[in-house]
C-alpha cells in the first residue's frame, strides 16, 4: 500500500503497487467507518491480497486480507520515516498501470529490512539508486559523460543534469556540478552492483551519508523536478536528534 487519502464522508482512495500490473489507484468505500471490514487491512505499508471490481473510471476494492503488516517498523519513528519516504518516492517515480516487478520487489525488501534490526542508514540511498535504474535513469558511474574516458581515481565529479560522473578536467556544458569523493563513488557502484541485503549492509559515516544524500537527491530532482516531501520530515527528525544530543 503506497498511499491512502480520505475522500467523501467515509471512503478512501488508495494507491497500491502490484507485482504484475504495476501501480494502481482504487476506491475503498466505507473504509473509514468503525465497522468497516476492509479498513483494518488497508494500513499504509501493508502487503495485502486485494479483490478489485472494475469501475467506470477507477477500480473498487471489494475484498482485502493483510498478508504482512510490518508491526516492528511501524513502532519505530525513524524507520517509519524512511518507509514513508520509500513509499512516496516509489509513487512519484513509477507511472500507473505499467509493470515494474523489480520496483515491487525492491519496496518489499526495503519494508522487510526496516521491519528487522539491520542497519537502516543505507536503505533510502540504495532504494533511490535502484528506482532510478528501474525508471531508466541509472547514473553513469564508470566513464566520463563529457569525454567518454574511464575515470581516474580521485579525479571526478557528479553532474545531475548530464546523468552521472564527469572527469574533473572536462567542462560541463550546463547544470550544477557536485563534488564526488572516491568513497561515495565506490558506494554508488556497490549499490548498482549488489542485491538488496548485500547492498544495504555497508558502513556509511555521517559525512559520506550526507554526500550520498545530496548526490542522489540532485539526481531525483533532475528527474522529478521537485523534492519528495517526506525527505523534509527525515531531515526534521535528524535535526531534532542533534538538538536533543546537544542538551
Amino acid at each position: 500500500m503506497l498511499k491512502s487519502i480520505a475522500v467523501r464522508d467515509a471512503d478512501r482512495l488508495v494507491t497500491v503497487l502490484t507485482p504484475q500490473l504495476g501501480k494502481l489507484p482504487a476506491t475503498v468505500r466505507g473504509a473509514r467507518k468503525v465497522n468497516s471490514r476492509l479498513g483494518g487491512h488497508l494500513d499504509l505499508f501493508n502487503r495485502v491480497d486485494l479483490t478489485l471490481a472494475l469501475g467506470h473510471r477507477i477500480d473498487v476494492v471489494t475484498g482485502a486480507e493483510s498478508i504482512e503488516s510490518f508491526g516492528a517498523l511501524k513502532s519505530d519513528l525513524d524507520r517509519t520515516a524512511i518507509a514513508l519516504y520509500v513509499m512516496e518516492l516509489t509513487d512519484a517515480m513509477l507511472p500507473e498501470a505499467a509493470p515494474h516487478s523489480r520496483s515491487y520487489n525492491l519496496v518489499l525488501q526495503a519494508l522487510r529490512w526496516l521491519n528487522g534490526t539491520g542497519p537502516a542508514v543505507a536503505v533510502p540511498r540504495y532504494v533511490e539508486l535502484r528506482l532510478l535504474e528501474d525508471s531508466g535513469y541509472l547514473p553513469e558511474l564508470q566513464n566520463c559523460l563529457v569525454c567518454g574516458k574511464s575515470l581516474e581515481p580521485g579525479h571526478h565529479r557528479f553532474a545531475p543534469a548530464l546523468g552521472g560522473v564527469t572527469d574533473d578536467i572536462c567542462l560541463v556544458p550546463a547544470g550544477q556540478v557536485l563534488p564526488l569523493s572516491v568513497d561515495a563513488l565506490k558506494v554508488l557502484r556497490h549499490f548498482a552492483r549488489e542485491g538488496f541485503e548485500t547492498g544495504v549492509h555497508v558502513t556509511i559515516d555521517g559525512h559520506l551519508a550526507m554526500e550520498l544524500e545530496n548526490i542522489l537527491e540532485a539526481s531525483l530532482h533532475n528527474v522529478l523536478e521537485r523534492q519528495v516531501s517526506s525527505a523534509s520530515f527525515i531531515e526534521h527528525l535528524r535535526r531534532l536528534k542533534q538538538r536533543v544530543a546537544g542538551l
